[in-house]
C-alpha cells in the first residue's frame, strides 16, 4: 500500500476535522495538542505552528499518514493516535467522531483488536478493514482474528460472568511499562502525620500536589502532612524508603467529598527537580524521557475523557503499601457528568490515585469504590469473582480543571 492511503475526500474531510478543533484555534494551543494531547512532539520539527488551521492540519496529516508506526507506541499508526486523542476531545461532534474512528477501524491505524471492536460498536460502524497501512501488500497470510466480545457490567449469571473473562486481552504494548514506570515517579503516598499512610497523591505542577479532600480534609493537616515519593519494592521485593517531602501550610485550595473531593496543595521543595527535563528535552515523548531518566516533573491533567470499554490505568498505594499499578481488567463503566466509573481493583490508601488513559495522561482521580459484583447477582457469580473487582469512581479531570479556571487556581498550573 502506498504510504498516503487515505482517499481524497477522506483527507479533506480530516483536515477540516481537525482544522475546527478548539486546540487549532491558536498556534501555542496546537504545540500543546500536538505535543502532550496526541503525544506526537517528534513532528513539531519544521511544522509550521503559525498558518492557518487549514494549512497546519493538512501539513500534520500528511506527514503523519506517511510515518507509520510509532517507533515508541509500536501498537500505534502515526495518524493513528492523532485519531485517538481527537476521539478522547470533549468538544468534538458525534458525526466528527463518527469519521474519525471509521478511519481508524478500515486502516487498522491501532493494533489493538478489542479496541476496534468497541470503536464498530459504540459508532455503529459498518465499514470493512483494508490493508493496514504499514503492509507493504495484502495476500501475505496474515492470520485474521475473531472479534474479542465487549465487556458487560451488568452480569445476571455465569455466561455474564464468562464474557467477561474473555473480553481482556492481556497482551500489553511495551510502551506502557515505560508510561507506568515514568508516571509513578510523580505519585506519592500521603501520610499525616510522618509514617502514617492515609492515602495517595501525585503532581500536577513541580510542587503542587492533587489528592482527595477526604485524604487532607483541613489546612491544619498541612503542618505534620508529608508526602513520600519512590516508595515501592525494589527488584528483590524489599520497600525503598523513598523521599520525604513536607507541605507548605500556607496554599490550600480543596472541594469538600460530596462535590469534586480534592485538594490542592504546594510542597516545600519540587521532588523531580534533579531530573526535570531542560531545553530542548522538553518536546520529548514520554517513552524518550523515561529512557534517559528524564522527567517533565508532573502529570498532565487533560480534559478528554475515556469512552465506555476504554481501559484505564491506576498507580496507587493501596492500604498504603508501596506503589502499585493496574492495568489489566479495568474497562471504563460510565463516564457521565463530572465522574467516571471503572472496574478496578482499588482499597483504602487508594483514594487520591491519577487514573491514566492509554497515552498516560490523567483523566480522573480515583476517590471511592463499591463492591463489584453486587448483591444481586447469583452465589456461583460470586464465589467465582472472589470479591476481587470493584465498580470505582473517580473525578473527572475535566471537571476540576474547569473548577480550577473558575476559581483562579489554574494560574497555579504549569502552562
Amino acid at each position: 500500500m502506498d504510504k498516503q492511503f487515505l482517499k481524497v475526500s477522506e483527507r479533506t474531510n480530516l483536515i477540516g476535522i481537525v482544522a475546527d478543533l478548539y486546540e487549532f484555534l491558536e498556534p501555542r494551543d496546537r504545540r500543546v495538542f500536538i505535543q502532550q494531547t496526541a503525544g506526537l512532539g517528534r513532528f513539531l520539527r519544521n511544522l509550521n505552528l503559525a498558518g492557518t488551521p487549514e494549512a497546519v492540519a493538512g501539513d500534520l496529516i500528511g506527514r503523519l499518514e506517511q510515518f507509520g508506526e510509532l517507533p515508541d507506541r509500536p501498537a500505534y499508526h502515526a495518524l493513528g493516535a492523532l485519531l485517538d486523542a481527537i476521539l478522547d476531545l470533549g468538544d468534538v461532534g458525534n458525526d466528527d467522531k463518527r469519521s474519525v474512528a471509521e478511519l481508524i477501524v478500515r486502516y487498522s491505524l491501532i493494533a489493538d483488536e478489542p479496541y476496534l471492536a468497541s470503536l464498530k460498536v459504540l459508532y455503529k460502524i459498518t465499514a470493512q478493514p483494508v490493508c493496514h497501512p504499514k503492509q507493504e501488500g495484502a495476500g501475505r497470510g496474515s492470520p485474521k482474528f475473531a472479534e474479542s466480545p465487549t465487556i458487560d457490567t451488568q452480569l445476571a449469571d455465569e455466561a455474564g460472568l464468562e464474557r467477561v473473562i474473555n473480553s481482556e486481552d492481556n497482551f500489553l504494548d511495551i510502551h506502557l511499562l515505560t508510561g507506568a514506570l515514568y508516571c509513578a515517579r510523580a505519585v506519592g503516598r500521603v501520610e499525616v502525620p510522618e509514617g502514617s499512610a492515609v492515602g495517595t497523591g501525585f503532581l500536577v505542577g513541580p510542587d503542587l500536589l492533587l489528592t482527595n479532600h477526604h485524604v487532607l480534609p483541613k489546612q491544619e493537616h498541612l503542618e505534620d502532612g508529608v508526602v513520600r515519593f519512590g516508595y515501592y519494592n525494589d527488584a528483590s521485593g524489599v520497600p525503598m524508603a523513598g523521599k520525604v517531602v513536607k507541605m507548605k501550610i500556607d496554599f490550600f485550595f480543596t472541594s469538600p467529598a460530596h462535590k469534586l473531593d480534592y485538594s490542592l496543595v504546594r510542597l516545600q521543595e519540587a521532588p523531580l527537580r534533579e531530573i526535570t527535563a531542560q531545553g530542548d528535552l522538553i518536546g520529548k515523548s514520554i517513552a524518550e524521557l523515561a529512557q534517559i531518566g528524564k522527567h517533565r516533573g508532573y502529570l498532565d491533567l487533560v480534559s478528554s475523557e475515556p469512552p465506555k470499554l476504554h481501559r484505564v490505568n491506576i498507580l496507587q498505594h493501596p492500604k498504603g503499601d508501596p506503589l502499585k499499578v493496574v492495568m489489566t481488567q479495568n474497562y471504563v463503566d460510565l463516564c457521565a457528568e463530572d465522574r467516571l466509573r471503572y472496574v478496578a481493583d482499588t482499597m483504602n490508601g487508594s483514594s487520591g490515585s491519577p487514573v491514566f488513559n492509554q497515552r498516560w495522561q490523567v483523566v480522573a482521580v480515583h476517590h471511592s469504590g463499591a463492591p463489584y459484583p453486587t448483591e444481586d447477582l447469583g452465589s456461583t457469580v460470586k464465589r467465582a469473582w472472589r470479591g476481587r473487582f470493584r465498580v470505582n469512581e473517580g473525578i473527572l479531570a475535566r471537571a476540576i480543571l474547569k473548577d480550577f479556571k473558575e476559581r483562579k487556581i489554574d494560574q497555579y498550573l504549569p502552562r
